[in-house]
């Protein structure tokens, strides 16, 4: 999972991408200290991987990973290329999703670029110069294709129909995931337009707390989810040790899915992800993020080209069940493990071997 961050200029994003990978990425009082796109990676804490290899013997553990890139503050042009932030949206294009940061935090020692708190307002500001980027895209891409449509190519007709509604949904200040067909949303997400992204607003607070007034509404109106996250407690927590980390924490009343953890959980119900895993010996364990709805040839797929291309049956096991076996063989002896077909449905926790022929 590829994650991009937005947002305005002493949001908070780059605070963000350090809590989440571990960087140093520098975070100051002043704006546009990120010049350069930043990027890193985070394993994906999962105590059933660690349970499934303890169980069977296996040395080494494989996390799924959440990738990050972290790009300049936006400002009023950006959709058009202007600024260093503009300049580097492109580099979000291939992300599976948006993370957007909307500061929602008083510090006076750290301005706002436009001079006032007000986290719907920058949502707003940043939605439309990522519409305008993709407006100026859909303008070249429907110069060529209505070319096209002229000589009567019907497979350009079709792209010109789904253009047309993208392009209503952009005049109208709507992201390209709220076109009005089914067809139009998949042509938006095939052209990388980066408001046909799942997007996730955080509101960076002061201190644990409800979302401020109007993000949640905000949100569900452009086709999006929003969470609270208190950034600069989470960041100052990250750096102590864990017992009086977990101390604090309680204090502060953060609850049990915090800091990390909390972004990427709410990152895999963004895109509504599940986990599966492979290690049924040694010498690995590995977890796969996929879909919700996945079939067992499309799983197989995610380990490797030549299992989906020859899968003949996948043998399926709940992570528990294997656990409390000890072993695959012995899940066997059990009958906890059942074969499966391509058309399975995999289902959140399963452990998988797969059969398949090269």
């Amino acid at each position: 999972m590829q994650l991009g961050l937005v947002g305005l200029a002493n949001s908070g994003k780059t605070a963000l991408f350090n809590l989440l990978t571990g960087a140093d990425g520098e975070v100051a009082a002043y704006a546009y200290t990120t010049r350069e796109p930043l990027r890193g990676a985070a394993d994906v804490p999962d105590p059933r991987l660690d349970a499934i290899a303890d169980a069977q013997d296996i040395p080494r553990r494989v996390p799924a990973q959440v990738q990050m890139v972290d790009i300049a503050g936006l400002a009023a042009g950006a959709g058009r290329g202007d600024g260093i932030g503009g300049a580097a949206l492109g580099q979000l294009r291939e992300t599976d999703a948006l993370v957007h940061v909307l500061r929602a935090f008083e510090n006076a020692e750290v301005a706002h670029p436009l001079e006032r708190v007000d986290p719907v307002a920058d949502a707003e500001a940043v939605d439309l110069e990522l519409i305008a980027a993709d407006a100026a895209q859909l303008e070249r891409r429907a110069e060529r294709v209505a070319k096209a449509a002229k000589s009567g190519d019907p497979a350009a007709n079709a792209e010109a129909a789904d253009l047309e509604a993208i392009s209503a949904a952009l005049e109208d200040g709507r992201p390209a995931r709220l076109a009005e067909t089914e067809s139009a949303r998949a042509r938006a997400s095939e052209m990388w337009l980066l408001s046909a992204k799942p997007m996730l607003y955080v509101a960076n607070l002061d201190e644990p707390g409800p979302l401020p007034d109007g993000i949640e509404e905000h949100a569900s109106s452009m086709g999006a989810q929003a969470f609270g996250l208190p950034v600069g407690i989470e960041l100052e927590l990250a750096g102590l040790d864990s017992e009086e980390a977990a101390e604090l924490a309680t204090e502060l009343e953060l609850g049990d899915t915090r800091g990390a953890p909390a972004l990427v959980e709410a990152s895999y119900h963004l895109l509504d992800l599940m986990t599966f895993f492979t290690g049924s010996a040694p010498p690995e364990a590995r977890a796969w993020p996929i879909p919700r709805g996945t079939s067992a040839d499309k799983a197989a797929g995610k380990i490797h080209t030549d299992m989906e291309r020859g899968f003949i049956r996948a043998e399926v096991v709940s992570w528990d069940k294997l656990v409390a076996a000890g072993s695959f063989a012995k899940a066997r002896e059990t009958a906890d493990v059942r074969m499966e077909g391509k058309d399975y449905i995999v289902q959140e926790g399963d452990v998988m071997q797969i059969r398949f022929n090269v």
